[in-house]
């Protein structure tokens, strides 16, 4: 929990670790809630199913026994009970004073084994007694009824038990008017009470409760699913805003990413604020490195200058010391050579983190390495270098600036014809590309016959003041700033560039660049 400086309330902070518990735990919650509710009403609609169904048959019976009672014939209605005691258990018939006239079951004698029921004795015609008002019934009727009420009414919160109650509502008189009591004069003039208490078993609602145990399962699972591939999704987009800042980072590009001070005050939000200070922090410091190599630079240029002033005068003043002077003038060109490179190499590093370069303009790349290539074949004739090129059809137009680019190439197309092998061929080629798998671009080779450069040198051969002895010797000049400055070029223009040796059984190098171009 943290506390504001500002305002005198307690602001939470809800760490990672609790908000991942509480999110499982709801999902928990919501999905037994979820199930138990769609499970409700699945057994709700097959429970009113089933009692629709066994009512239509209870009514079918009801009227075959109103007929058969009727006309006295009390056989028929056993048979009705003997061949389908579960349907006409809920059939019952009263007489007049309220007692129980049908079913009437077999002893238990009589049932077991199959054996045939034992003759009983003919029923008698009831003795006659004086007319009763249905009403008159209706008390012992209804004690029937609210003795069955009140046993299910302690059961109530059992699950069973509210579908059993869920029964009694869909089987009440009162809303179904076909399942009233029927009166039913018999032949010798009393009456009998025909009552209808239909019901399903105990054992069908746990037995269709557990069918559904399937779907409460795949609910479950449903719900959690899509909830972890929300968390899931989440978590990961945060980190992969991380990974992308930390890898930018890796690259050489400390722009910090403002939005990721915007991501919350948990484990992975800090970590995001500290990544994008740490970045802040490296793009600053890369900055006053550069600015001072940079101030240091410019400063050496004001004694170059009065060096060559002072030369020139001992001239007059020393004629015989031309020999010695020269060597002056050779050291201080050098110098000042140097100089306008590393100043080249610090504007193109700072033009990297620029938004806007006023001097873009459409370059077209094929007609460049055509050029370069007229010049290096000429240059280099001595060597009988086969240049290899043929331009291509499709597009290689980039926008970028022309001068920069003209030297990156011919950096690196010159670096070729010097350190192959005389007699040998040096390949250019421009071939379709995609930076990171979106952006469409175009993929610049170029390929030697040279030495090659040790795998372990390969990855320092862009950088300043590196001269690697198996790929260029001392007579060759320079100062190790030539592929510094093209891999400064091609990241000013958000390109990328690599070096690896050739792997087709020829030894030599392969220099390759892609350049984002615009469709």
């Amino acid at each position: 929990m943290t506390y504001s400086a500002n305002t005198s309330t307690f602001r939470p902070r809800i760490t990672l670790f609790w908000r991942l518990f509480l999110s499982l735990l709801l999902t928990i919650l919501l999905t037994s809630i979820l199930s138990i509710v769609v499970e409700r009403i699945l057994v709700e609609k097959a429970l009113t199913a089933r009692m629709e169904a066994q009512i239509e048959q209870l009514l079918i019976k009801r009227q075959e026994m109103a007929t058969a009672l009727q006309a006295g014939d009390f056989a028929s209605v056993r048979q009705m009970y003997r061949e389908d005691r579960r349907l006409m258990s809920q059939i019952r018939v009263y007489n007049e004073q309220g007692a129980i006239i049908f079913p009437r079951y077999r002893d238990q004698a009589d049932r077991q084994d199959g054996r045939q029921a034992m003759p009983r004795a003919p029923m008698h015609p009831m003795p006659s007694m004086p007319a009763m008002p249905n009403v008159a019934a209706a008390p012992a009727l209804d004690h029937h009824r609210s003795d069955d009420t009140a046993s299910m009414s302690n059961n109530t919160r059992n699950p069973y038990w509210q579908s059993m109650m869920a029964q009694r509502t869909i089987a009440d008189p009162e809303m179904r008017p076909e399942l009233a009591d029927k009166t039913i004069a018999l032949s010798d003039g009393q009456s009998v009470i025909i009552q209808l208490r239909p019901h399903l078993r105990f054992a069908d609602v746990v037995a269709l409760q557990r069918n559904n145990f399937s779907v409460r399962l795949l609910l479950i699972i449903l719900f959690s699913v899509l909830v972890c591939v929300w968390l899931s999704r989440t978590l990961t987009q945060r980190m992969r805003r991380v990974q992308h800042a930390v890898h930018r980072m890796i690259a050489g590009d400390y722009q910090a990413d403002t939005q990721l001070a915007k991501m919350g005050d948990d484990e992975l939000g800090l970590l995001a604020k500290d990544v994008a200070k740490l970045s802040r922090r490296l793009a600053e410091s890369e900055l006053a490195r550069k600015q001072m190599l940079s101030d240091i630079s410019h400063e050496l240029r004001s004694p170059l200058a009065r060096l060559d002033v002072a030369t020139e005068l001992t001239r007059d003043f020393a004629p015989n010391a031309n020999r010695y002077l020269d060597r002056i003038d050779k050291e201080s060109a050098r110098m000042n050579e140097l100089i306008e490179q590393i100043i080249h190499i610090q504007s193109l590093q700072m033009q990297q983190y620029t938004t806007d370069n006023v001097e873009n303009d459409w370059v077209d790349v094929s007609e460049i390495i055509s050029e370069i290539g007229q010049d290096v074949c000429f240059e280099f004739q001595h060597k009988n270098v086969h240049w290899h090129w043929q331009p291509p059809t499709l597009q290689s137009t980039v926008k970028g600036n022309q001068e920069q680019l003209h030297s990156a190439l011919e950096n690196v197309i010159r670096n070729a014809f010097m350190h192959t092998a005389a007699g040998s061929t040096v390949i250019a080629e421009i071939k379709p590309a995609k930076i990171d798998g979106k952006k469409p671009a175009i993929q610049i080779r170029i390929i030697d016959e040279g030495g090659g450069v040790a795998d372990e040198d390969l990855q320092r051969i862009f950088q300043p003041f590196v001269r690697l002895d198996s790929a260029r010797h001392r007579d060759t000049g320079g100062y190790g700033l030539g592929l510094a400055i093209v891999h400064a070029v091609v990241l000013a223009h958000k390109g990328q560039i690599d070096v690896y040796n050739r792997l087709d059984g020829v030894q030599g190098l392969i220099v390759q660049i892609v350049l984002p171009i615009e469709i």
